[in-house]
């Protein structure tokens, strides 16, 4: 049976190498043989010292004689892992987290190094009064991400910066989008009841918030395809498509497919649902899902949205959920903390290009949405604009319903961490008029 503080450091060197957090631990997991109880505890500790990472590794390096990123990687590993229990796990009393990660760094076979973890650890666990040279480079530490984010966040919000990085250290709400091709919210909520599982209903319909169900995998009434996972911003966008039956709707990046699935569910299962991915190897979730779900008006296939869609010609609706940098949801993908950004420009060329692609298919009177989980305003209001700027044939619709804390500009819709209770996300609502 595997330790779950070995587990957990182990997945920190694989995350290190390059794997994401939300791929290594369910491999790791999921032949480790641990409880869960065990689970839950090597998970906290993997999303926590990842997070958390710049912050960790400002307090260990006083008490080094050379560079952190000079040392084995498993001791990094180790002295990480060891230092969040120390500073953010109570239930981990200071001499157990130090005493296990001496331990673990001789099972990781750098015994060697045994005597140093002890020290460093007990030092590091200390009063911390750090000097910071500009309130950029404690922004960036304090709160774990790159300089250049913490540079694009000042830039855009000023000091509003702080609130949305202070955010992405709060867990996120669980809200699922409950499947009316099988059931009604109260009907999900009568049965989640049943489970002993709490359920909230939120501003927009047939989204419930759930509170402490723990694994919802796990859960009958998911398997059973009643609901799935999908954030509040992620329903509004959808919501603002205005999807009916019998349409002809394309999905330009529908990987993992819940923005599709949602769509579906308001065309009822009638019309023609095209779904699209540049990656072949996310078009089996989509297909998963929709087979989980009962989706049955979808047909799923590999493309490139920065080119021309023949398929899709003739829509009524078209989403474009374009990739992006990701700052709005650091909470829930840790990795991304610590990006560079030097892809951004190239990024930004992608995303006009798959809006220019979307707004190429649809018939006069149809309705496109562009959407990102970044609160970058270069990815956001700026490519809206320099797209209607160029094509006058398009306006921006109104969007409804309000969600607390939605920032609303020009008929853009901006929701921030730390001021509206949703992931961050960006929503922006087109009509091609002639």
């Amino acid at each position: 049976m595997q330790n779950p503080r070995r587990l957990a450091a182990e997945a920190l060197l694989r995350i290190e190498r390059g794997g994401y957090p939300n791929l290594v631990l369910p491999s790791l997991l999921a032949h480790s043989g641990l409880s869960p109880r065990e689970r839950a505890f090597a998970t906290r500790i993997t999303y926590g010292a990842t997070e958390r990472r710049r912050m960790l590794d400002a307090r260990l390096s006083p008490y080094l004689k050379k560079p952190l990123s000079r040392l084995d990687a498993e001791v990094r590993a180790v002295l990480r892992a060891g230092l969040y229990q120390i500073l953010y796990m109570d239930v981990v009393p200071v001499p157990v987290a130090v005493n296990e990660s001496v331990k673990l760094v001789r099972a990781m076979g750098k015994s060697s190094a045994a005597g140093m973890v002890n020290a460093v650890l007990r030092r590091a666990a200390g009063p911390w009064q750090p000097v910071f040279e500009s309130e950029l480079q404690r922004l960036a530490v304090q709160y774990s991400v790159s300089d250049e984010i913490a540079a694009l966040l000042w830039r855009s919000y000023g000091p509003g910066a702080e609130k949305i990085l202070g955010a992405s250290y709060e867990t996120p709400r669980l809200v699922v989008r409950v499947n009316t091709l099988r059931g009604s919210a109260e009907k999900l909520q009568q049965l989640l009841q049943q489970q002993g599982i709490t359920t909230r209903k939120t501003a927009l319909p047939d989204a419930l918030e759930l509170l402490d169900a723990g694994d919802v995998t796990a859960l009958e009434a998911f398997q059973a395809g009643l609901f799935h996972v999908q954030g509040l911003a992620s329903q509004f966008a959808v919501q603002q498509l205005g999807v009916q039956p019998g349409q002809r709707v394309v999905d330009l990046c529908a990987a993992p497919g819940g923005k599709a699935a949602t769509m579906a569910q308001q065309m009822q299962n009638t019309g023609e649902l095209l779904c699209g991915d540049s990656a072949s190897g996310r078009l089996s979730l989509i297909e998963s899902l929709f087979n989980r779900l009962g989706v049955s008006c979808a047909s799923v296939q590999r493309h490139d949205a920065t080119r021309p869609f023949a398929a899709g010609q003739g829509a009524h609706r078209v989403l474009c959920d374009v990739p992006c940098s990701g700052l709005g949801v650091l909470a829930k993908k840790p990795d991304i903390r610590y990006k560079d950004l030097k892809d951004l420009p190239g990024l930004i060329e992608t995303q006009k290009k798959i809006l220019e692609q979307g707004a190429a298919l649809l018939l006069v009177g149809g309705r496109l949405v562009y959407s990102t989980c970044t609160v970058n305003p270069a990815e956001n209001g700026a490519v809206v604009r320099d797209f209607l700027a160029q094509n006058p044939g398009f306006r921006l619709c109104e969007i409804v319903p309000e969600i607390e804390g939605a920032r609303r500009e020009d008929g853009m819709v901006t929701f921030l961490p730390g001021e509206a209770d949703t992931d961050g996300f960006f929503v922006a609502s087109l009509e091609r008029v002639w």
